[in-house]
């Protein structure tokens, strides 16, 4: 069975293209447009050139998908396109680009979905997991265990939400978001922090120095808050044509990383957490494991 997941966020359109094959996921390398949709006009709608960069987006993701032989093509839409009044409408005339099933994932789901794709056979040891997923435009936290999350949060920070903050200068976001975490009531042996989403990943590959994006070595990386606060510093007095040349950096996230970072380590700081573990794998895999469980009991 192949399916296409496609993961609307606040600062990009992602694609997942996956094969399910005698009981065995294939994942082929995730695919990423940068849209912008986040970035809202001042009542809140989502900006034309933003949805125009989105439907074209989709059209390109139509011609992979068919490519690859897609049977079953399914999106979900975060926080962007949730607090935006015409997310809905902009949701109904994607399919007219690429025809697909959709949902608008509540903060709560989109951090049960995140844990799930990350974790998944590694809860098997019996510990505790919390997950961070910076997004553009929201923030994540879901804390469980094998018999699933019993904690989660979805705070409206993000790093297209709080890249003009983070311009006016250091610190600004720490202190903005520093006592914004709720206190985390773990109920058991706990094992790792575990940072998923585009800023953590682009962080381990910055950390990695990687040349071309390759989640297999991002998988697993381990961040300290030293290393972090290292990259923050580094980057935080560069132009964006310095920033261009720093290796793990893409163009689409060269304005926004520092304010993501910055969330980062307001949230290390607020629960004491001295590294992180990174992983390339998100809510897009389990929301794929669950288009598979859905059409096979079809």
């Amino acid at each position: 069975m192949k399916l296409a997941i496609i993961d609307i966020g606040s600062n990009s359109v992602r694609l997942l293209l996956a094969t399910y094959e005698n009981n065995i996921w294939y994942y082929e390398p995730k695919q990423l447009w940068t849209t912008r949709l986040g970035q809202r006009n001042s009542d809140g709608t989502l900006r034309t050139e933003s949805m125009e960069a989105s439907y074209q987006a989709f059209t390109e993701i139509k011609k992979l998908a068919d490519q690859y032989g897609v049977e079953c093509c399914f999106g979900f839409a975060t926080s962007a396109v949730r607090e935006a009044y015409n997310g809905l409408e902009f949701m109904e005339h994607i399919s007219e680009h690429c025809p697909m099933e959709w949902r608008i994932l509540t903060g709560d789901e989109e951090a049960i979905y995140g844990f799930n794709g990350a974790l998944g056979d590694q809860l098997n040891d019996g510990r505790h997991y919390t997950t961070i997923d910076i997004g553009g435009g929201s923030t994540e936290l879901a804390l469980g265990n094998k018999d699933g999350v019993y904690w989660s949060r979805s705070y409206p920070v993000g790093a297209v939400r709080l890249q003009s903050m983070s311009d006016e200068g250091p610190q600004r976001v720490w202190e903005e978001t520093r006592f914004l975490w709720d206190p985390m009531m773990i109920q058991g042996e706990f094992g790792e922090f575990i940072g998923i989403g585009g800023t953590l990943t682009t962080l381990a590959a910055i950390d990695l120095g990687l040349e071309n994006y390759d989640g297999t070595k991002v998988q697993g990386h381990k961040l300290s808050r030293e290393t972090v606060e290292g990259i923050i510093l580094n980057l935080r007095y560069m132009s964006r044509d310095e920033r261009l040349h720093v290796k793990g950096l893409p163009a689409g996230r060269a304005d926004i990383i520092v304010a993501g970072a910055e969330i980062l380590t307001s949230f290390m700081d607020a629960y004491e957490v001295p590294h992180v573990f990174v992983s390339d794998q998100d809510g897009m895999e389990a929301m794929a494991r669950e288009c598979e469980r859905t059409y096979s009991n079809h």
